[in-house]
C-alpha cells in the first residue's frame, strides 16, 4: 500500500519528476569494476551510465570474476521464522556465506587483506538474518583478525556507502517462489551498487528468478565469467 501511495518514491525519485528540467542524472560512475555497474545500468537507467576510464577492470585478483552468484537452490536450507517479531533467517545460507566469505579471504592472503585495508560489506534485506551472520562472525575463530574490516548491515544501513567487496544474503527459499520485499528492486539496486570490486550474491535461484529481474541478474551474474 505504501508503494502505491507514493511512499516507496525517494526524494530524488520525487525531484526528477516535479523537476526534470533541471536534474541532471549523473552519467559517469567512479565505484564500481565495470560488470558490476553494466547490469544496474542497463535494467535501471536504460544503459546510459558509463564507467570512468581507468575503473573499469578495478579488481582485488587478477582473472577475478567481479560478480558472481551462489546457488543455494540445492543446499537443504529453507528460509525459517525465529524470535517474537517473526525474522526471517536462512541458517545455511548464512553459513554458506561465511564459508565462501573465507574462501576468498584465503585467495587474496591475510597479509594483503591487512595491509591493504581491503572491506567487506555482508548485506541482507532481512534483519534477522543480519544479526545471525554477525553472531557468527564475532564466533569465528577464522574471522578474529578481520572483524574491523567485516561490516554486516540491511540494505538501508548501508545506503551512502561502498566496499572494495559486498555480498548479498538474499534468504528466500521456498517451493511457492515467494520472495517478498524483495519486490522492490530499487532497495536490491542499493545493495548491488555498494560493491567496488567483488560482489557475492547467494541465493536459491530456483526461488529468485521466478521474477523477470533476478532472472536476468542470476544469467548475468552466472554468464559473465571474467
Amino acid at each position: 500500500m505504501a508503494l502505491k501511495g507514493g511512499l516507496g518514491t525517494t526524494l530524488m525519485e520525487r525531484i526528477v519528476k516535479a523537476k526534470p528540467d533541471v536534474v541532471t542524472l549523473l552519467k559517469v560512475q567512479y565505484r564500481m569494476n565495470e560488470q558490476i555497474m553494466r547490469f544496474s545500468s542497463d535494467w535501471f537507467y536504460g544503459g546510459e551510465v558509463q564507467t570512468a576510464p581507468g575503473i573499469e577492470h578495478r579488481s582485488i585478483l587478477d582473472y577475478d570474476r567481479p560478480m558472481m552468484w551462489v546457488d543455494t537452490s540445492e543446499a537443504d536450507g529453507k528460509e525459517e521464522f525465529v524470535g517474537e517479531n517473526f525474522g526471517r533467517i536462512n541458517r545455511t545460507e548464512a553459513e554458506l556465506t561465511l564459508q565462501t566469505l573465507q574462501q576468498y579471504f584465503e585467495k587474496v592472503g591475510k597479509q594483503r587483506i591487512l595491509d591493504e585495508h581491503i572491506d567487506v560489506g555482508i548485506i541482507s534485506p532481512y534483519r534477522a538474518q543480519v544479526q545471525l551472520l554477525g553472531k557468527m562472525i564475532r564466533q569465528s575463530e577464522f574471522f578474529r583478525p578481520y572483524r574491523r574490516a567485516i561490516s554486516v548491515n540491511t540494505v538501508d544501513g548501508f545506503q551512502g556507502q561502498e566496499r572494495d567487496i559486498i555480498i548479498i544474503s538474499l534468504v528466500r527459499n521456498n517451493d511457492g517462489g515467494e520472495i517478498g520485499f524483495l519486490r522492490d528492486l530499487r532497495r536490491m539496486n542499493v545493495a548491488m551498487t555498494r560493491a567496488r570490486m567483488k560482489l557475492i550474491i547467494l541465493g536459491s535461484a530456483a526461488t529468485m528468478t521466478v521474477h523477470p529481474f533476478y532472472k536476468k541478474l542470476y544469467e548475468w551474474a552466472t554468464n559473465n565469467k571474467t
